[in-house]
């Protein structure tokens, strides 16, 4: 057994705790972690994103999903620690395992930080009834972890309003009169991206978002926003000043809301605010759980963000389409290229951007069978090598000061079966129709993913990912609750209609197991049509390989789809490239099926 966990367990018994809940997450419940936050990679050895460790006195099991099922068998070899494969037959879910072996008078650990109030009190609810305590007040892994990294506190800047199009004084006057109407006059916001929007500001703080550690609160006369004093220059203090924001430090929060919120109608999100939050506040306060308005707000992008973003993508648009024909001419020449070979050579194109900031996620660069895994991830140990022959997947995006992109290419490297062309010409077809469908106003997301999957399903194919994520500006790249999905979600509050200004993914995929995978996405803007409807315009403005379609399946309303995108995007690129660049280009986005 890993040494970690038998100090861990030692810990336990001291504490009268008989199980450890370990899961991926921060304070925040960011989807990426700084260092100082992977406690549950630091007790297991499995480096995955995603994945919850439970240490009982004589057992320790980790459960992940299917994107690392592989990756965590290596990883926990030798380790004593057991994988549990989610969704495989005869393996229980973590909850229902916690029900059948934890008995009456036993208690369940977790650090309070790290669960989110809504999971928190799931758990609450299914012990007490089986009379198991729960022990939240103590993070027992800090005393195990004695080189802990050291907790990130880097640069943070102001997005000036040249970017964002509102003042923070204006913002926060939307938010407080939202609060009167939802019959609250305070509101508690953990969330990293809502208090990046709110403020203004950005950071670095997590992986891949532009975003740092903060917690804010904001009552009817009050704002104060608990940052890390180390990161407060001049002109950080200077804008907050004049928008009329409080300062205090970072680990100055849970004290102060205990000790100074008291008699409010406090605004809270159980999916997102975590559990300490919620015990600080939760005697003297009549708690609300909704979405903050700040969440709902920053959804819908204001005319100059929807200008930048278009800028921004753009000049994403130059930099992957300049890689696609490097890597075609490098392939065609019998260029050795690895998987995370063609990552570094569109990473270092989009980081020479005077606005480039960092990737928006880590690049999905995956060939042939490694595609079917739609979050498969290559490293410089473990990666294909691209030969001339097939389909490779590239899904990859950054964050500018202007925008944040996201956008999934499928290539052909040279001959494909005629399955692999089937699938690829489903899978655009679905993109665009999607990307071209009108709709009322109202329209939920659940009502339009069809328009996706309608031609592949009439293939007897589907894909089990959503269809689009929203996606923010100079924010997270996955910024909800606006989404495409083929069900339900089953919290109401997270199927929000479509409203003109909100940005998603359009990324339908096709994978076939040891063989291919195949994804298109584009980012989408909603946009105000005539008679009380909306549709989509298309921000990626990136070539679609016509090389690998078969023309005769597709419909000529599919054809002129995929015409007129080619077209816009040679209008939106061409002022970028010359001479045989810009030919090579035209020939890439010429009319098919004429």
């Amino acid at each position: 057994m890993k040494t970690e966990i038998i100090k861990l367990r030692q810990i336990m018994e001291r504490e009268k705790i008989d199980a450890w809940l370990c899961p991926s997450s921060d304070a925040h419940s960011s989807e990426y972690l700084s260092e100082y936050d992977k406690e549950r990679e630091f007790l297991s050895g499995f480096t995955g994103s995603a994945g919850t460790l439970l240490v009982t006195k004589d057992r320790a099991l980790l459960w992940t999903d299917g994107r690392y099922f592989v990756q965590a068998e290596k990883e926990l070899e030798n380790s004593g620690i057991e994988l549990m494969k989610m969704g495989a037959a005869g393996v229980p879910t973590l909850t229902e395992f916690i029900e059948e072996n934890m008995k009456s008078g036993e208690a369940l650990g977790f650090s309070a930080l790290l669960l989110n109030t809504k999971s928190a009190l799931a758990y609450e609810k299914i012990l007490s009834e089986k009379n198991i305590s729960i022990k939240a007040d103590k993070d027992i892994v800090a005393e195990v972890w004695e080189d802990r990294p050291a907790r990130s506190a880097n640069f943070v800047f102001v997005l000036g309003t040249e970017f964002t199009g509102e003042t923070v004084v204006n913002k926060l006057t939307r938010l407080r009169k939202k609060l009167q109407e939802n019959r609250a006059n305070a509101n508690l916001i953990t969330d990293l991206s809502d208090i990046a929007w709110l403020t203004n500001m950005r950071g670095s703080d997590i992986e891949c978002n532009p975003q740092y550690l903060s917690y804010m609160y904001v009552s009817a006369d009050e704002a104060i926003l608990f940052i890390q004093s180390k990161v407060l220059t001049e002109e950080i203090k200077a804008h907050l000043e004049e928008a009329g924001i409080k300062v205090k430090d970072y680990d100055a929060y849970y004290d102060y809301i205990k000790e100074n919120v008291k008699g409010k109608k406090l605004l809270l999100d159980n999916t997102s605010c975590n559990y300490k939050t919620y015990l600080s506040v939760k005697e003297g306060n009549e708690l609300i759980d909704a979405l903050s308005p700040v969440c709902l707000f920053k959804n819908v992008k204001n005319a100059v963000e929807i200008k930048m973003m278009r800028n921004s993508h753009i000049r994403d648009g130059v930099y992957e389409t300049r890689f696609i024909k490097w890597l075609l001419e490098s392939i065609k020449s019998g260029k050795r290229i690895s998987e995370t070979d063609a990552s570094d050579y569109l990473d270092k194109l989009r980081a020479e951007d005077l606005k480039y900031l960092s990737l928006s996620f880590e690049d999905i660069s995956a060939y042939g069978p490694n595609a079917a895994m739609p979050h498969y991830q290559a490293t410089k140990n473990d990666c294909a090598y691209l030969e001339p022959k097939g389909l490779y997947l590239i899904d990859s995006g950054a964050s500018y000061m202007d925008g944040t992109t996201d956008v999934t290419r499928t290539i052909a490297l040279g001959e494909l079966t005629k399955e692999e062309r089937l699938h690829y010409t489903l899978v655009t077809i679905g993109m665009l129709r999607l990307m071209n469908v009108k709709f009322p106003k109202g329209t939920k997301g659940v009502c339009l993913d069809i328009m996706a999957r309608q031609a592949m399903w009439e293939y007897g194919i589907d894909f089990n990912h959503g269809t689009g994520h929203g996606v923010g500006f100079c924010n997270g790249v996955h910024e909800g609750p606006v989404a495409i999905r083929n069900r339900p979600h089953p919290d109401a509050r997270f199927e929000l209609p479509f409203e003109a200004g909100m940005v998603v993914s359009d990324e339908p995929g096709i994978y076939i197991a040891g063989s291919h995978g195949i994804r298109c996405e584009n980012l989408i803007l909603s946009v105000e049509l005539e008679n009380g409807f909306l549709g989509f315009e298309p921000l990626t403005m990136i070539p679609i390989d016509a090389s690998a379609l078969d023309i005769n399946i597709m419909t000529e309303k599919d054809i002129e789809y995929f015409n007129s995108y080619q077209a816009l995007v040679y209008s939106k690129l061409e002022p970028y490239f010359e001479g045989e660049d810009r030919e090579w280009l035209k020939d890439k986005t010429k009319a098919i099926g004429v």
